[in-house]
This record gives structure tokens, C-alpha cells and sequence, in this order.
């Protein structure tokens, strides 16, 4: 079968096994899942509500447009609901705005590490994904990421803060690049964890949208924070021009008609997503000091996980001793850093079960 030419080297993105196969196969009771970065709380109250409702109406196809979701989204961010589009998770938005913009010859660039989607989308789209190694304290490059803009460079990839290492680029430095990047370059500052950024820290994307920067798309995702990552919902804002243009590239019914539901039962949970962001900014300060601890090197991370680079340099061995131990975190060979990790922040339970496992995982007993 001919298929196009880059499906055989493109790698896909592989998630960790449903942890009830990992009990299964190593004989565990119970495995805490700390390796996906998925909030540590379900669905909001409301939310609930909303999608035990008229179960009857999932005989219908779901509203394609989702006016209601989108003006709410549009006002919360201070746009119009036309600068809303709406993707089945962050995930499928990064697609879009790859097709939308990308042809063959072109090329993409991109922090690394990073999410490897970025890859993928490029790849997808017929272009050359082109990785842009981060500085040596893992911060984002921007004089490396401006030198490697050509005439074919058309879109560029930026996570804040960053996944897999959690931190977030100087507001300064990323206003600058984005407003002097040429104007066939489109910006996608991917900000899937912004929520659990600090007070002043968190990232300025919706006001450079604000602002009318034009080549600009920002994109955020109820999958953390609202709890709602089995229900695949993210949403893009930039301006009419290019979120029509990405709205294009959609399939007719991405977003399913629970989704929606919801995603705007959600949006007025404020208390409760307060609450939620308060456990993660504690947590992940124990878990940085767990780590700390237990000899490897964490970054002080502004999500809702933790980076370490692994004492003995493999990720993968962290990964597969804390595994039998009962936890499961993430090795980062396919993010590009086969020499760390990364843990998210759970529950209150989770947590703690791994600070006794990264103990006794230090101590020589797993």
C-alpha cells in the first residue's frame, strides 16, 4: 500500500497503559497513576449535573457551532465569539492550525523538549518539524528560536509553560518574540496548563489576543484543571481571521454534545478551580522537595507536575522501579529527555503514597 512517505518515521505519541493492565501484569493491588498530567479532581459539581441530564438527547448529533460555549468562552477571555474555535481536546486544535498554515516545503519549529504533538502536526501536515533545543537551565531559547525562522518556516510551537519541564518563559521575552515574529509565522502558544501558573506569573497569551496581535493563536483545555481529560475538550482564541481559518480544518461533529455540557457548566465553578489550584501549588512543592530528597534534580514548576532529571541519568529505570513499587510517573524519552521524568501532582492519597515510594526507591528498597 503507498502510503505518503513520512508515516514510516514518524513516531506516535505513546500513553502509559490503562493502569488496571499494569496492576494485572505485575501483580499489584493498586497503582497510583501520577504520569498524564490529569487533574487530581473529577468533574466540577455542576458539571455532573449537566451531563446526567436528558441522556435521552445523545441520539442527536451535538451542535457543530456550540454558540452558548463559545460566547462564554469569548467573554471570560474579553473577545467575540468569533475568535473561539473549539477542538476535540488542545491536542486536536494543534493539528488545525498545523493543516491550516503548513504545506509541503514548509517547515515548523519549536522548543525541545516539549509536547511531542508538535512533531506529529508538522509531520501530518506534509512539513519538516524542526526542534530547537531549549538553553542549558531548560528555559526556552528565544534567540535560537528567532534564528531559525526562514522564508518556509510558517508556524511555531510554543508551550507555557512548558510539558514536560513546567516552566513558564519571562513575559517579556515572549511578548517581544511574538510580536516581532513576520507575518507569514502563526504563534501557537499552547497554554494547557496555564491555570496553575502563580497570581502575576500566569502566561499573557489571551492578553496578546487582546492586544491584536494578528498571527496568534492561544489555546487552553478543560482536561485539567475542570477534571474533564476523558471528555476531550480544549478550546483556540486568536483573531477572527485565524480562528475561522483553524475552524476550517475541524471535522462537523468534533465536540461531542457532553463535552459542551460540561465545559460551560464548569466555567462558573470559580471557588471550586481556586481550591483546585491552591492543592496543586502545595503539592507540587512537597513533591519538588520529595524528589529533592531522594538525589534527583526537579525544576520549580509552574503546572500541575514536577520534572527531575534522574540520578544515574535514565528516566525509564525511575519510571520502571517506581512502577513496582505502586506508582506510576513518566519517563520522558518521547519529550525528548531520556534522562528525566515528570510526576503529577494527585490527591492527597497519591502524593503521599509517592513520597514513600521515592523514599524507599532511594533508600535501595525498590
Amino acid at each position: 500500500m503507498p502510503f505518503k512517505s513520512f508515516i514510516s518515521e514518524l513516531r506516535p505519541y505513546v500513553a502509559q497503559a490503562p493502569v488496571e493492565r499494569l496492576q494485572s501484569e505485575l501483580g499489584i493491588d493498586k497503582i497510583h497513576k501520577l504520569a498524564s498530567n490529569e487533574g487530581a479532581f473529577g468533574p466540577v459539581p455542576a458539571a455532573l449535573d449537566a451531563l446526567s441530564g436528558d441522556l435521552d438527547e445523545l441520539r442527536r448529533y451535538p451542535d457543530s457551532a456550540a454558540p452558548d460555549l463559545k460566547e462564554r468562552i469569548a467573554a471570560l477571555n474579553g473577545v467575540v465569539s468569533d475568535q473561539v474555535t473549539l477542538g476535540n481536546g488542545a491536542d486536536e486544535l494543534i493539528r488545525h492550525a498545523a493543516l491550516a498554515v503548513l504545506e509541503k516545503g514548509d517547515n515548523g519549529i519549536f522548543p525541545w523538549p516539549s509536547f511531542p504533538t508538535y512533531v506529529a502536526a508538522c509531520a501530518t501536515a506534509g512539513a519538516e518539524p524542526r526542534p530547537v533545543n531549549l538553553d542549558e537551565d531548560w528555559h526556552v531559547d528565544f534567540d535560537a528560536l528567532e534564528s531559525a525562522i526562514f522564508p518556509t518556516t510558517r508556524i511555531v510551537f510554543i508551550a507555557n509553560p512548558n510539558n514536560p519541564t513546567g516552566l513558564l518563559a519571562p513575559r517579556a521575552r515572549l511578548r517581544k518574540f511574538v510580536e516581532d515574529l513576520p507575518p507569514h509565522v502563526l504563534c501557537v502558544l499552547d497554554e494547557a496548563y496555564a491555570e496553575y501558573a502563580d497570581g502575576d506569573e500566569e502566561p499573557e497569551g489571551m492578553q496578546l489576543v487582546r492586544d491584536g496581535v494578528p498571527n496568534l493563536l492561544v489555546l487552553r483545555t478543560f482536561s485539567k484543571v475542570y477534571g474533564l481529560a476523558g471528555l476531550r475538550i480544549g478550546y483556540g482564541v486568536g483573531s477572527g481571521e485565524v480562528a475561522q481559518a483553524v475552524d476550517r480544518m475541524r471535522s462537523i461533529f468534533n465536540v461531542n454534545s457532553q463535552a459542551q455540557s460540561a465545559a460551560l457548566a464548569s466555567l462558573d465553578a470559580g471557588p471550586e478551580i481556586n481550591r483546585r489550584v491552591k492543592h496543586v501549588h502545595e503539592a507540587r512543592t512537597r513533591i519538588f522537595q520529595w524528589l529533592a530528597l531522594a538525589g534527583h534534580k526537579p525544576l520549580p514548576s509552574r503546572a500541575n507536575f514536577v520534572f527531575a532529571e534522574a540520578q544515574g541519568g535514565s528516566g525509564a529505570d525511575v519510571e520502571q522501579r517506581l512502577l513496582r513499587l505502586g506508582v506510576a510517573v513518566r519517563a520522558l524519552d518521547g519529550f525528548g529527555s531520556p534522562g528525566a521524568f515528570r510526576v503529577t501532582c494527585g490527591n492527597d492519597i497519591e502524593n503521599e503514597y509517592f513520597a514513600a515510594a521515592i523514599d524507599r526507591m532511594a533508600n535501595g528498597l525498590g
